[in-house]
């Protein structure tokens, strides 16, 4: 799948995309932004027809690597969330809850935090370590690191 970005909004700390099909659709968004300390959190969301695609994955590596260069990324904040912003994907929720909500009703929260998109992308760029904050239906936070 060709698709490319629609630059939103970038400074030094944060960055803002579009994506765009080739026929430039919207097709989903990434955004990123970096504290003084090297923690990032990121949003992407792409749309339910395009999910599968690798699109996800590149372009949360395109803004980790943009990101990176500015100051070194020493950890990811992951939030997995349901809500009004999730309402047009499935079960109300982002796909990381999701899989991580179904994933615990037979395993350990452990196991299942790399069961999701954003745990198999954390393993790829090498962040194998991660601490649980906080468990509960409509939210789950992660602090991923090297």
């Amino acid at each position: 799948m060709d698709f490319k970005y629609y630059i939103l909004s970038r400074r030094s700390h944060q960055v803002s995309y579009a994506i765009l099909s080739r026929e430039d659709d919207e097709i989903g968004l990434v955004e990123g932004w970096l504290n003084d300390e090297g923690g990032l959190t990121s949003v992407v969301m792409v749309n339910s027809e395009y999910q599968g695609m690798k699109i996800g994955y590149k372009s949360f590596i395109k803004v980790f690597e943009e990101l990176n260069e500015n100051i070194r990324i020493k950890y990811f904040k992951a939030s997995w969330n349901s809500g009004d912003e999730y309402s047009d994907f499935e079960d109300g929720m982002s796909t990381n809850l999701r899989i991580f909500q179904n994933c615990k009703k037979n395993n350990d929260c452990n196991f299942c935090v790399f069961k999701t998109p954003t745990g198999k992308w954390m393993k790829k760029i090498g962040f194998n370590n991660f601490k649980i904050n906080l468990i509960t239906n409509e939210q789950v936070e992660v602090i991923f690191y090297t």
